[in-house]
């Protein structure tokens, strides 16, 4: 008798969910992979939207690989519009409700991964669901901000929130022609998981392109689109809210699959397997292992989501890949100005435990006698005890973001300042100069281990 194929069903079909999904078929060419997606789009590139709508580009082309190419191209059956509405674990099924026809139905699986993602926090408040009112989260909400600025031609813009998505909003909003741009922020200080080096020029950058800033801002509520406050009223055009995101879980409530309790994202092990055997999960609506903090944590990104379903894919498919973890590293821009961070602040070091000091220096990123002059500013956060590097941040031209790469890889190998000083880093006058930024950052932070 013909063993019957392994079926594994997905549920989500975006970074971490395809990534997922391609792995089991790649190591396992017989397997049965069905995909549930509740949204008409997969496997898009979401960090990119802002730039999308400020460069005026078309929306179908941040589709990496649509539905049909995954079916034809590598066997997934890619269900769209089906919605998972609940899991049963006793019985390896999942419940699924066909938005389009309206059917519902059941499907059995082997292996089931969890990839549904997360979606932006709303404030609890009157006016979130206004027209005028966004978020940009997914493909969707892109397509429909730029409807709306085709149709409305805004010329005013209130930002909630500031982190890295609505800074990048600003920006390319400015782009397109909206000129009069208000961030409101809760707390009073902008870039919360930033050093102060950081955040000074951060205001400076919004303040030279002409974005207003207020802080210890109280919103009680959104009347059409004026933003009511503690500060006054904010009148506005388009509106967009960014004060993080939630994973999408709820549809798990009542199965036996375990969900943290602060983050309510899926508890995995390095895995990505769930308390569950057979029941994997990854990407946004999942937790993540951090390399320094040596515990789990939600940490939402575009790249550790790819990362984590590649894993739970191929371990699905017999792999046995243990996750190395993560730094935290992220970068972004704003108005030509770039921002890199890996690892922890001093801040949340202290927090947490550790012992540490900081070090900032300023320094030129070309040699001396370049046509062409710019500067960075690198921050160290090391622990006392052992020299190791602990965090790292830069800001200044675009070699800030991609110098914060060798500092990620430097805290991912546990190196000490006294490594990251006898580093053989390239000396090329375009490029660095003989004492790259990082080198001269090291020889400061060495002076107090």
């Amino acid at each position: 008798m013909q063993k019957k194929p392994m079926r594994v069903v997905v549920v989500g079909g975006d970074a971490a969910g395809m990534s997922a999904a391609s792995q089991v078929k790649r190591r396992n060419k017989t397997a049965e992979v069905i995909v549930l997606e509740k949204t008409e789009d997969v496997s898009y590139g979401a960090c990119s939207m802002p730039y999308n709508i400020g460069y005026d580009l078309d929306v179908e082309g941040l589709v990496v690989m649509s539905a049909k190419d995954f079916k034809e191209k590598r066997g997934i059956d890619v269900r769209l519009l089906n919605e998972v509405i609940g899991v049963d674990t006793d019985n390896n099924k999942v419940f699924v409700d066909n938005k389009a026809t309206g059917r519902k139905y059941e499907v059995e699986y082997d292996y089931l991964v969890i990839a549904t993602g997360a979606r932006a926090v709303l404030p609890s408040i009157n006016g979130v669901h206004n027209e005028g009112v966004f978020t940009l989260k997914t493909l969707d909400d892109a397509r429909a901000i730029k409807s709306y600025i085709k149709e409305k031609k805004p010329k005013r813009c209130v930002l909630i929130g500031a982190g890295y998505i609505n800074l990048e909003v600003a920006d390319n909003f400015k782009r397109i022609g909206i000129e009069d741009i208000t961030i409101l922020k809760r707390s009073d200080r902008l870039m919360n998981e930033y050093e102060d080096e950081v955040d000074e020029k951060v205001r400076e950058v919004l303040d030279k392109n002409g974005v207003k800033l207020v802080t210890g801002i109280d919103i009680k509520e959104i009347d059409g689109l004026t933003v009511k406050t503690n500060k006054g009223d904010f009148d506005a055009d388009i509106i967009n809210i960014g004060i993080g995101f939630k994973p999408n879980t709820e549809f798990l409530e009542g199965s036996k699959i375990k969900i943290d309790k602060d983050s309510t994202a899926v508890v995995v092990d390095r895995y990505f397997k769930t308390n569950i055997d057979n029941v994997y999960a990854a990407g946004d609506c999942a937790l993540l292992y951090h390399r320094i903090l040596d515990k789990n944590i939600y940490l939402p990104s575009g790249n550790n989501a790819n990362k984590s379903g590649k894993t739970a894919g191929a371990n699905i498919a017999g792999a046995n890949e243990k996750f190395a973890g993560v730094v935290g590293t992220r970068a972004f821009d704003v108005f030509g100005l770039a921002i890199g961070k890996t690892g922890i602040s001093l801040k949340e070091s202290q927090e947490m435990g550790f012992d540490t000091f900081k070090t900032a220096i300023t320094a030129p990123t070309k040699a001396h006698g370049y046509p062409i002059q710019d500067k960075i500013t690198i921050i160290f956060i090391t622990e006392k005890k052992t020299g190791r590097l602990i965090g790292a941040q830069s800001i200044g031209d675009e070699s800030a973001a991609l110098r914060i790469d060798v500092l990620a890889t430097a805290i991912y190998a546990n190196m000490t300042i006294k490594d990251i000083q006898g580093l053989d880093l390239v000396y090329s006058p375009p490029f660095a100069p003989v004492w790259d930024p990082i080198l001269v950052c090291a020889n400061q932070a060495i002076k107090k281990v």
